[in-house]
């Protein structure tokens, strides 16, 4: 069993670990939904579990598809910040290669498989991590009452233009009181904080650029009905806290500016 693992580690197989469809072809028998050519697979399972020698034990390696774009990535894909699709960069051989991920194009893979083919590449840390958290958030974002979507929603259309313009925005934190579905006459109390790159956040023009733009979007909440803006800030992610963090509910970025309006939201369940 030691010398499995130790192929599999010779083999390039980790987490972040790239096949071409071409080479690996047989993963795509597990695949549930038809391949082009020139996509890649992306593994995704934790790289402990693809080296372990017993193969009773971990019978299968999760990948992701990732399919080649012509163009660069959008911005409004990048990053993790919508959570229904990701576009991003990695180097392949040297040359820099755009490509989109899904999050329902996963699939399980017969781990043996491995044995047989090598990683063709690797994608770096911070994409790798970045991937990850994206994979994560589709399973912990929070679901918002309905009574207050219908409040803010009123703005739609002149909140989601604003937003649009906040490409170094990482994340969009929110507080709402009471987190819960209450009458019309009811108010919620609202916090917003824009997150930054440290990077860009300390940069002065950009600094005053997202003033302004912090500025439109504190507008725009102030006139939608029963909605109490107590707070809208720029945050640089070199000083916010876990712990301020954990206080925190994330408002995820597909869900204010991509989600259809016939999607179905689970609103809160306690009544005031």
């Amino acid at each position: 069993m030691t010398d499995v693992r130790q192929s599999l580690i010779d083999l390039g197989w980790e987490q972040g670990a790239l096949v071409s469809a071409d080479e690996g072809d047989q993963f795509g028998e597990f695949a549930h939904f038809d391949l082009g050519k020139g996509n890649l697979y992306l593994v995704i399972s934790q790289t402990c579990d693809l080296v372990n020698p017993d193969f009773d034990i971990e019978p299968f390696v999760e990948v992701l598809r990732l399919t080649p774009l012509e163009s660069e990535p959008a911005n409004e894909a990048i990053g993790g910040k919508n959570s229904r699709v990701l576009q991003f960069q990695i180097d392949i051989e040297g040359v820099p290669r755009s490509f989109q991920a899904l999050p329902f194009e996963r699939f399980f893979v017969d781990r043996q498989l491995l044995l047989e083919f090598s990683a063709v590449a690797h994608v770096d840390d911070e994409s790798r991590g970045m991937i990850n958290a994206w994979l994560t958030k589709r399973f912990v974002r929070a679901a918002f009452p309905d009574s207050f979507d219908k409040r803010w929603k009123q703005r739609r259309k002149q909140i989601e233009k604003i937003i649009k313009r906040l490409k170094r925005v990482c994340d969009i934190y929110i507080k709402i009181e009471p987190f819960s579905e209450v009458d019309d006459d009811i108010d919620y109390d609202l916090e917003l904080y824009l997150l930054m790159n440290a990077e860009d956040f300390d940069d002065p023009d950009i600094h005053r650029e997202y003033t302004a733009h912090k500025k439109d979007l504190e507008d725009q909440f102030n006139q939608c009905p029963n909605l109490d803006l107590q707070e809208i800030e720029l945050v640089s992610d070199a000083e916010i806290t876990l712990r301020e963090i954990q206080q925190l509910r994330r408002w995820d970025y597909s869900y204010l500016s991509y989600r259809d309006p016939g999607d179905h939201v689970s609103p809160a369940l306690e009544t005031v």
